[in-house]
């Protein structure tokens, strides 16, 4: 196999694309999560019939969103 079709190396630092997707991505999912976990404006409740599971999906998300920038963090540490 010829060395240009090498999918990932050891060589190479992080790439900063994807630490900005991931940042992006992260702050995303912690505000759109916070906002239903908190029912800030009330929209995700008046269109479900359950109203408590758009708050655990919202807790989830906004969970989700502060792992994302754990792992941004811990790449943009280790180099």
């Amino acid at each position: 196999m010829q060395p240009q079709f090498t999918v990932a190396s050891s060589s190479h630092g992080q790439s900063p694309v994807l630490l900005t997707v991931f940042a992006v991505g992260g702050v995303i999912a912690l505000c759109t999560g916070l906002c239903w976990a908190f029912d800030i404006r009330g929209l995700p409740v008046r269109r479900t019939r359950t109203a408590g599971q758009p708050r655990l999906l919202g807790a989830l998300l906004a969970l989700a969103g502060l792992v994302l920038l754990a792992i941004v963090y811990a790449l943009w540490q280790l180099g």
